[in-house]
């Protein structure tokens, strides 16, 4: 997702079909110590996920923007590097 997310970086999220998302979603889970092998996620949640994603306000997107920068700091990698943990 690069160094910032904001709306553009949730927009290229959106855009992503299923499966690349829910890569997305498995890598960030894992990079916060959550495994999601076990959990099926059905084309139904896909939609929530969507949803919930679209509907985020710039608060939303700022809180998401945050945690984010704090789990890159706990892995070691600020985001200024240009470098990926």
């Amino acid at each position: 997702m690069g160094k910032q997310f904001d709306r553009e970086a949730l927009g290229r999220l959106l855009n992503m079909n299923d499966d690349q998302l829910r890569l997305v979603i498995d890598r960030i889970a894992a990079e916060n110590g959550l495994d999601l092998s076990g959990v099926n996620i059905s084309a139904g949640d896909m939609a929530s996920v969507r949803r919930a994603l679209g509907s985020a306000s710039e608060d939303d997107i700022r809180k998401m923007s945050e945690q984010i920068r704090a789990g890159m700091k706990r892995r070691g990698n600020d985001g200024k590097s240009g470098k990926n943990g």
